[in-house]
């Protein structure tokens, strides 16, 4: 069986000592991670087809990180521009 151990960028991060929620830290450090802008300013995640940054991915990670943290909940989160084809009925 092949190896399907993967390192996360969440797994070297340092806790913060306030997190409350590890697990929704580590989960929004990693996606935080993977829609940080490249050098012209654009989200290199496929799923955001180089959205200018931030892109929605990314503030929903900050903010996950911060109510992690026991912060305040802030604005509503943005929600995704993913446009998926809807069949007729």
């Amino acid at each position: 069986m092949p190896e399907t151990t993967r390192n996360w960028p969440s797994h070297d991060a340092v806790l913060p000592e306030d997190v409350t929620d590890p697990l929704l830290w580590r989960m929004a450090y990693d996606v935080a991670v993977a829609h940080q802008p490249d050098a012209e300013g654009r989200c290199p995640s496929l799923l955001c087809a180089g959205q200018s940054a931030p892109c929605a991915p990314l503030v929903n990670a900050r903010r996950a990180m911060l109510l992690a943290r026991g912060g305040a909940p802030g604005p509503a989160p943005i929600a995704a521009q993913w446009h998926w084809r809807r069949e007729a009925a």
